[in-house]
């Protein structure tokens, strides 16, 4: 198996363990508000910029929410999980610290709006190991599924896409490295139940993720 010169981390469900928490709010809360007579499966959603969802679900489903309080369920939501319930997957500071050593250059390419990367950075620490960070919020076009993310995340760390891993655990990230043109890991240890047909290697935990990437 080739070695990566560089690799693009998603950061919820992969470095940071939020994905059960995220479950949790949509399933119970979330989507029964936004859509109290239909169901939305959580595929729709799970890996997305939550700002761009809204018009497909409406296209869809009968939304029972505007826009604005579409968003403010997830901003709130989100304000509860990376505050209070995110956790750091087990030896993430030893990975990243390895594979920065191995000299691969490492960037963050996530959905999330920057307001959540910083209570994360602010609680573990975790921007010090990237020579690139990227938020949706960032992107000027499409987020995940569409490949703009990984391009730009590639572009950051100076090298082509075909020359980058991406670490992904929802099918939408997953479609997007893919369709960057990206070798893409799929990691199953925060929310094991997504299928990932697309990925060219699979990963169930932190033990597995670490012998895919480091050996």
């Amino acid at each position: 198996m080739s070695v990566p010169t560089a690799i693009c981390f998603d950061m919820d469900g992969v470095l940071v363990q939020s994905e059960d928490h995220w479950v949790r709010l949509q399933r119970e809360h979330i989507l029964p508000t936004v859509a109290p007579d239909d169901d939305i499966p959580l595929s729709a959603i799970t890996g997305r910029d939550y700002t761009e969802v809204y018009p497909d679900l409406d296209g869809e489903y009968e939304l029972a929410v505007t826009r604005e309080e579409y968003e403010r369920l997830f901003e709130e939501a989100g304000t509860e999980i990376y505050g209070d319930h995110a956790t750091m997957l087990a030896g993430v500071d030893d990975l990243l610290a390895d594979l920065r050593e191995a000299g691969i250059s490492l960037a963050l390419t996530t959905s999330a709006p920057w307001d959540w990367i910083d209570v994360i950075e602010e609680r573990f620490g975790l921007l010090h190991h990237f020579d690139a960070a990227i938020s949706a919020q960032d992107i000027d076009g499409p987020g995940k599924p569409e490949p703009n993310i990984y391009e730009r995340g590639a572009s950051e760390l100076g090298v082509e896409p075909a020359e980058c891993w991406a670490v992904e655990d929802s099918q939408a990230g997953a479609r997007a490295a893919v369709a960057a043109g990206m070798t893409v890991v799929g990691f199953q240890g925060d929310g094991a139940e997504t299928e990932l047909p697309m990925v060219h290697h699979l990963a169930s935990d932190a033990a597995e993720l670490r012998d895919v990437l480091v050996g």
